[in-house]
This record gives structure tokens, C-alpha cells and sequence, in this order.
């Protein structure tokens, strides 16, 4: 099995050797560690670990390639090799996440405490990793904030039946621009972002006032293009709207909008009059 970890602090070889040996069960003799810009030539290409650490630059200190054979004893996901390893060298450990998304990354602390973690790397031939923020604040990474991870969120497989709904009953089209495209792209937003709030801003239990915002934004389009679709289009297009609605209301609270306000700057307007505008979730994911 192989392995991608990135460690906080810069380890030096005797300590990987001896932390890969206790996590998988092995001798240390039977664990290879070695620099991948080094000399290969002394390598043990037939340990039952083999271990290519790469020096890297920013907030990461070493890649870690490890190749485990399924002879070893023990044999771990990553994400428990990476909780294994983190506890054993009392240093922070990233993994990567299962999304799509470049820079979405797993953190676990020397404590074994999990969070989400926004790891970017420049385009430089060298690359500079920089961790940019964390789901929940970790106290040996004092300098990282804390925030929404957005990008994470977004990639989230999040169930829209009611927009299926209507895209498999009315002829909508593909053109982009158009009013059934618009219509179904608004509905599966607030559909969305309204389904997110109710599993409690799964997977990352959060979410950015700027998210939320754009939800009620597309609230906003479907208002306008009720009266622009061709019937009974507008009707179903209302109908299941104000389905999400109801939901939308039992899990937000009154408050005039002013939660927005001090999160984004937002001047409540004209274009910030309808009455979603005016509630919050229940419990501020930001």
C-alpha cells in the first residue's frame, strides 16, 4: 500500500525509520528511508518499507513517499498510518483529502486530533507550501487561522432531488443563458445550500457568510425567473421553491439581516429586501 504524508516539522531519517517500523509492525531493518534526490545505489529495494522523503519549502518541512508491502503486519489506511505517525514523531501530519480539490488536505496533530486543512503550493520549479487556513484552530499551528474551507464544501456530493425533479419534468434546455438553465442552475443552488445547512455544513461543519450569501442570491433568481418561464415550467419552478423554503425557515432564525451585515459589509438594499434575506441559520457556520 502507498502512502503521500507531509510533515510539519523536519524530521531527520533515524526517527522515520524507527516511527515507519513501529507503525507498520516491521523490524527496522526491514525499513528503507532515503533521500529522493540522494544516492540510490545502497538502497534495500526489498524492505518491506520503503520510504523516499523530499526536503520541501514553507509551512511543510518533508514529502514522504512510503510504499508498504503486504507482508507487513500491519497494514493502515492513511488515515491511520497518518494518526500512528503523527503520535509517534510528535509532529503535525497532512494527508489528502478525498476530493477533487488540489489543496484539500487532512491535518492531524501529535494529539491525534483531525481537521481539515488548506494546503497550497506554489508554481515554482521548486514548489512553497503554504497552509493556509484549518477547519478548526490547532494549537501547535498558532499562525494558521481557523475558517470555512469553502472549496470543500462546494465539491461536497450534496442530493438535489426537488432540481431533478424538475429538470426530469420539464424540457429544460443546455443552452446556457437561458431561462430553464438558469432556473435549474438557481434551484440546485438554494436547494444546495439549504440541504447543507440541515446536515450541518457537512462535510466541514461550516460554511463562509460569503456561501450562504450566494445561496439567497440564487433565492433571488428564482423569484424573477417564475414570471419568465413558459407554464406550467413557472409553476413547478415556484412549487418546489417554496418547498425548500419551508425547510429554509425551520432552520433559520429572525434577525433583520443583520448577521450578513457584520460578516460581509453587506448593505441590506433593494436587490436585499425578500424575506430570506432577513434570517440566519440557527447556528452561525462562520
Amino acid at each position: 500500500m502507498t502512502y503521500n504524508l507531509f510533515t510539519v516539522d523536519h524530521l531527520r531519517p533515524p526517527l522515520i525509520r524507527d516511527v515507519l517500523a513501529a507503525c507498520t509492525g516491521v523490524h527496522v531493518s526491514e525499513v528503507d528511508v532515503a533521500d529522493s534526490e540522494g544516492d540510490q545505489d545502497d538502497r534495500n529495494w526489498d524492505a518491506a518499507v520503503l520510504c523516499d522523503f523530499t526536503e520541501t519549502l514553507g509551512s511543510v518541512a518533508l514529502s514522504l513517499d512510503i510504499d508498504v508491502q503486504e507482508w507487513a503486519p500491519n497494514q493502515l489506511s492513511e488515515k491511520e498510518l497518518a494518526a500512528e505517525f503523527a503520535a509517534a514523531a510528535q509532529s503535525a501530519i497532512l494527508y489528502p483529502a478525498e476530493e477533487s480539490v488540489p489543496s484539500a488536505y487532512w491535518l492531524v496533530t501529535p494529539d491525534r486530533a483531525v481537521t481539515r486543512a488548506r494546503l497550497l503550493s506554489s508554481d515554482d520549479a521548486r514548489p512553497v507550501y503554504s497552509i493556509e487556513a484549518v477547519a478548526s484552530k490547532v494549537a501547535c499551528l498558532p499562525g494558521v487561522p481557523a475558517a470555512p474551507l469553502d472549496e470543500i464544501v462546494r465539491e461536497y456530493p450534496t442530493p438535489v432531488p426537488l432540481t431533478d425533479r424538475f429538470i426530469t419534468t420539464v424540457e429544460s434546455s443546455n443552452a446556457v443563458g437561458t431561462p430553464l438553465y438558469r432556473a435549474r442552475t438557481a434551484l440546485a443552488e438554494w436547494e444546495r445550500m439549504v440541504r447543507r445547512m440541515g446536515s450541518g455544513w457537512q462535510p466541514t461543519g461550516s460554511c463562509s457568510a460569503d456561501m450562504y450569501q450566494a445561496g439567497l442570491r440564487a433565492r433571488d433568481d428564482i423569484g424573477q425567473l417564475v414570471n419568465e418561464l413558459p407554464q406550467p415550467a413557472g409553476d413547478l419552478l415556484r412549487e418546489l421553491a417554496e418547498h425548500i423554503d419551508g425547510d429554509f425557515m425551520k432552520l433559520t432564525e429572525q434577525d433583520d439581516g443583520r448577521a450578513l451585515v457584520e460578516a460581509t459589509g453587506l448593505v441590506v438594499g433593494a436587490h436585499a429586501s425578500a424575506w430570506w434575506w432577513k434570517r440566519r441559520p440557527s447556528e452561525l457556520p462562520w
